[in-house]
């Protein structure tokens, strides 16, 4: 070790820290109320656990602090990955610990930089403090880029604070610090389970998925829900949606998730037979929620998600979703994506892993007027219902195949 008077003279150590821990960090949760905060780290903690065990990585111990949580791990760099998909997770890096004092995070910092920056490039130095101690974020700035300039002067390293090609960072908090050169992006949000449990309706498009996602990283647990078209869309379609429904499953720990396939052919038949050829669609939207509406009854669910994006298409203008609505008058429909572009959907669901699946759906309805209604009314699709027999529908979800995606 060097005292502080030695540090611009420091001795190369050449051997690399070993990240032994990794640091998470959640945003949002840290400004609620002390009981809500403790609730939601209480279950965020639990899906870290659920999470490294289901992809089998070494832990000894996972650990609350105010604004953080700390895996001790053998393996940092996989868990850290691993947590990183947790809803709730901001960001996560593997971390080596030492001591809280100027010469032990010193050390551990040229040692580490020394290991990972290539020659010739230019670094950062990041520094926050928490608790006190005889130096300053800026001691540690200072100190750490001198060091490293000087220690590891055969790499020609230059500093650059606008534009790095490397960041070295030092955390302290209390008795030990947390230095680390790498953080891995999180999916955010809110852990599944703060919320109640809402029926997502899924179709092998893009924006469906998305939809429930987005509601998933809200807290919500998703009972998501098909709706078969057979015979009016291809087989594939089924498939396609059972992937899409699987993927988003996985980014769930701690509870069940269900996929609900409903039989829609017979309803849309009575809407073919009985119903103006341009409301079809509205007619098959507002049958689908009805069904979904069955669901979120027997589920226990709160509210029904679906993945309309206003104007996207012609079932989406603002006056047919109000005849839509008008269905169901005792569950809020939810729509996430409403306000978004398709390249953002399009973006997201890359991001997320649902895009290629989606790439694959086919036809999945014959169905779709060439002029379809744009600006229905109410009365004249009510109307056009009282002619339709809509108990069907009820036993399309009585007859409704049930996949469990994961158990609780």
């Amino acid at each position: 070790m060097h005292n502080q008077g030695k540090w611009c003279c420091p001795k190369v150590i050449e051997v690399k820290p070993e990240y032994s821990t990794v640091l998470l960090r959640f945003g949002e949760i840290a400004i609620k109320s002390k009981q809500t905060r403790r609730r939601m780290t209480d279950l965020l903690v639990n899906h870290v656990r659920l999470a490294l065990r289901e992809k089998q990585i070494e832990f000894s111990k996972i650990r609350q602090v105010y604004g953080r949580i700390f895996v001790e791990t053998p393996d940092a760099e996989n868990a850290a990955k691993v947590a990183a998909r947790v809803f709730g997770i901001v960001s996560a890096s593997p971390v080596v610990v030492t001591e809280a004092r100027i010469d032990a995070i010193l050390d551990v910092g040229q040692s580490l930089a020394g290991a990972l920056f290539a020659k010739g490039s230019s670094f950062a130095v990041g520094a926050r403090r928490i608790g006190t101690h005889d130096f300053s974020s800026q001691d540690i700035r200072e100190k750490l880029g001198s060091r490293i300039l000087n220690g590891l002067s055969e790499l020609d390293l230059k500093v650059d604070l606008t534009s790095p090609e490397h960041s070295i960072y030092v955390e302290v908090r209390d008795d030990n610090a947390y230095i680390f050169t790498e953080t891995v992006e999180g999916v955010g949000g809110m852990p599944i389970g703060s919320q109640g449990k809402v029926v997502c309706t899924l179709s092998s498009g893009l924006d469906s998925p998305i939809a429930a996602y987005k509601v998933m990283k809200r807290g919500c647990i998703p009972v998501f829900v098909n709706f078969d078209n057979t015979p009016y869309a291809e087989d594939d379609c089924r498939e396609v949606v059972t992937k899409q429904a699987q993927l988003l499953a996985d980014y769930i720990h701690g509870f069940e998730v269900k996929l609900y396939v409903v039989p829609h052919g017979e309803d849309l038949a009575e809407a073919v037979e009985h119903g103006p050829p341009k409301m079809t669609c509205v007619f098959c939207k507002r049958n689908m929620i009805r069904m979904a509406r069955e669901i979120a009854i027997a589920e226990g669910a709160d509210a029904i998600v679906t993945g309309e994006i206003i104007g996207e298409q012609a079932s989406q203008t603002t006056k047919n979703l109000r005849a839509i609505n008008t269905a169901v008058c005792d569950f809020p429909i939810l729509r996430p994506c409403a306000g978004e572009d398709k390249v953002d959907i399009e973006a997201l669901a890359h991001r997320v892993g649902t895009y290629e699946f989606a790439r694959e759906g086919l036809s999945c309805c014959s169905l779709a007027p060439k002029y379809p209604v744009t600006r229905a009314q109410v009365e004249d699709v009510e109307s056009a219902e009282r002619k339709m027999d809509l108990d069907v529908m009820r036993k399309q979800v009585e007859s409704a195949r049930i996949v469990t995606l994961r158990t609780g």
